[in-house]
């Protein structure tokens, strides 16, 4: 088999446009992530801090896992510098371990951060002052497990060296892999994470939706819906990934079908941008308090300013300043803080 340092030339073009594309809309993300992030830190009434601490963890994961994944995988999959690259990289080294370690670790610790955002969420829908009270005190503890479970599935890789080589599948292009030092498979610890953290969050939502349900949803304020169709977004990106995981690993170790795996990994890098990507857009287009923050951010540049209005600012001193501290508020206070508070 003949194997080049390029993609077919036929092919080239459109690998080209599609990853252009791919890198503009990723690129827009990654300014709108970062406009997330300001938003929530900066955010002075804000009370619901453990959403806003896990959100901000898994928009950095996101925010890293596709830097590298776009800027080294996809540009050595189009064969550029190949030569360059076979000649300083063709042997295992650990110049290039960071980059698999990181591509490794990043998707497990975002869905790992996908399942604690959604116990988050069902935590307070179903106890929401004992659930406050408990994310509120022991948040640092839960994000600092988060970063550490992802660990449980990759720690093999990361004291392995890795090399760059041309595609095995023939299609052009180079891979990065890595040489093992034990013999553990990493496609089937990531396939485990994938469908394991997938389905938590999957049952963590329709458990949240059952509860709210019987609360009847025509009481649901606006904002608590913003809440439900964020976290029904969220869990739909991370179940199409999951589910690419699964097929990949059961396309290559179970059936063996090898036009199968072709399929999937084909898809498998649409599938990591929808996985890792849409989170900005939905807080973005579904809180109003970060929409306001960045509203402001570029009114600034602008020479505009946005402001709430005096209604808004009325109303909230209202329901903060007199409303009694009854069960119900407390709970319409935590599910919507993100979502409405200027």
């Amino acid at each position: 088999m003949n194997i080049s340092c390029h993609p077919p030339q036929e092919e080239m073009a459109g690998l080209i446009g599609v990853y252009v594309f791919q890198g503009f809309y990723g690129l827009l993300s990654v300014v709108v992530y970062t406009l997330n992030i300001r938003a929530l830190r900066h955010h002075r009434g804000n009370l619901d801090k453990s959403f806003s601490l896990l959100y901000i963890c898994c928009a950095v994961l996101s925010l890293t896992y596709f830097l590298d994944h776009f800027l080294i995988r996809r540009f050595v999959k189009l064969g550029f510098f190949c030569e360059f690259i076979l000649k300083y990289f063709g042997e295992p080294n650990y110049w290039m371990m960071p980059y698999k370690t990181v591509a490794s670790y990043c998707p497990i610790a975002i869905l790992v951060f996908h399942t604690l955002i959604a116990a988050h969420r069902f935590c307070i829908v179903a106890a929401p002052i004992r659930g406050v009270q408990i994310w509120d005190r022991y948040r640092r503890i839960f994000v600092s497990i988060g970063f550490l479970i992802p660990l449980i599935f990759m720690w093999f890789m990361i004291p392995c060296k890795s090399y760059a080589e041309l595609d095995s599948e023939g299609n052009g292009g180079l891979d990065i892999e890595y040489k093992k030092v034990f013999g553990f498979s990493s496609s089937l610890f990531a396939a485990i994470a994938a469908v394991l953290f997938g389905l938590l969050t999957l049952f963590l939502t329709i458990g949240m939706l059952i509860v709210l349900a019987k609360l009847s949803f025509r009481k649901l304020s606006q904002a608590e819906i913003s809440l439900i169709v964020f976290e029904i977004f969220m869990t739909l990106f991370t179940m199409i990934y999951a589910f690419t995981q699964g097929i990949l690993y059961y396309s290559i170790y179970i059936v063996k079908d090898m036009e199968l795996k072709a399929t999937v990994i084909q898809f498998r890098s649409f599938a990591i941008d929808i996985f890792i990507l849409p989170q900005a857009w939905t807080l973005l287009c579904l809180s109003t308090t970060v929409r306001r923050s960045t509203l402001r951010v570029f009114g600034k540049h602008l020479g505009i300013e946005f402001l709430s209005t005096d209604i808004d600012n009325q109303k909230h001193t209202r329901m903060v300043s007199t409303a009694p501290a009854t069960f119900s508020l407390q709970k319409s206070t935590v599910l919507n803080n993100n979502f409405t508070k200027s």
